[in-house]
């Protein structure tokens, strides 16, 4: 059964309907995932997939093959996706690996874009900032490709992440200055369904991020501009960014705690636990190391001690 509650039909010939089909079902997994996390929706979305690539054997025109080829691109994609927000990092490589490939068969460099930014997302959550900052780089150049001014913005953002986490506080700041350049060059520029996630308001997220990482391995001074990123950020997210959402108010309450508010820290950080009940979501419970590790080493401080142990007991 698919997302959309219908048994896909035997293929003979392949035509738009088909192709719409699957942007379709895309469209619905990827709703899924931003809200409720990776794992409540990969098994569902893979074997979609599965009915997807018997698409490929029928007949179709070339037109119809190309833009079939990045439909499916994009739903590999977000299977590959889900698979790295589940837990399962070399099966969502895989994915992305064949994503891209099905990508450059349709022509789509903007899409290819897209994947190689998420192949770098993944080195960067497994602390591999090098390899990430070579998938975000070819990525830029496939955004160069498609002239797309928010993919090159998006590429920035996260090259600047790579570097911060590698202590290169200049380089990072430069990348945020490319990033947001871009952004405002973009104007009303079409922006494809697998990027719209990234909006004004996720680019501040991105830059309260990389001044969130600076102020954790760099200087502890620049946890004040990424407060103060990320307090709007926050706010700004609706109920269909949930992961989202529960990312920043970690990063959030990591930045007071940097800061010795230990009082605001435990409060965002119970708002970040209690806007993630209901997800399921590997990256998240990693991403609340860092403010775990933090607060243990505060644990002198009451509201610090008592942030420690209700992570340890969400994530148990």
């Amino acid at each position: 059964m698919s997302a959309t509650g219908m048994e896909p039909r035997p293929v003979g010939r392949v035509g738009m309907p088909e192709v719409q089909r699957v942007e379709e079902e895309t469209r619905t997994f990827r709703a899924l995932d931003y809200r409720y996390g990776g794992g409540w929706c990969h098994e569902a979305a893979l074997a979609q997939l599965s009915w997807g690539y018997r698409l490929l054997e029928a007949a179709s025109t070339e037109r119809v093959k190309a833009k079939l080829c990045a439909a499916l691109g994009d739903l590999t994609s977000l299977v590959g996706w889900t698979a790295f927000d589940a837990g399962f990092p070399d099966a969502a490589h895989a994915r992305f690996d064949r994503a891209i490939e099905l990508a450059r068969e349709g022509g789509d460099n903007g899409l290819a874009a897209n994947i190689l930014y998420r192949k770098g997302r993944v080195y960067l959550h497994y602390d591999a900032p090098r390899e990430a900052l070579t998938a975000f780089t070819q990525g830029e150049r496939a955004a160069a490709a498609a002239g797309s001014q928010v993919m090159l913005s998006l590429l920035c953002a996260n090259q600047a992440w790579a570097q911060a986490k590698l202590g290169r506080r200049d380089e990072a700041i430069r990348l945020i200055g490319r990033a947001d350049e871009a952004y405002y060059r973009a104007g009303d520029e079409e922006v494809p369904v697998w990027a719209r996630f990234f909006d004004q308001n996720d680019l501040a997220a991105m830059i309260g991020t990389v001044y969130t990482e600076l102020a954790l391995g760099v200087d502890p001074a620049y946890a004040l501009p990424g407060c103060e990123e990320l307090s709007g950020v926050v706010e700004r997210y609706g109920t269909d960014m949930t992961r989202s959402r529960s990312f920043c108010l970690v990063m959030l309450a990591l930045d007071h705690l940097l800061m010795g508010d230990f009082d605001e820290a435990a409060a965002v950080g119970a708002r970040a636990l209690a806007a993630a009940e209901g997800m399921n979501s590997a990256r998240f419970a990693d991403r609340l190391r860092p403010l775990e590790a933090e607060a243990v080493r505060r644990a002198e401080h009451p509201e610090a001690r008592g942030l420690a142990e209700r992570i340890a007991t969400f994530a148990a």
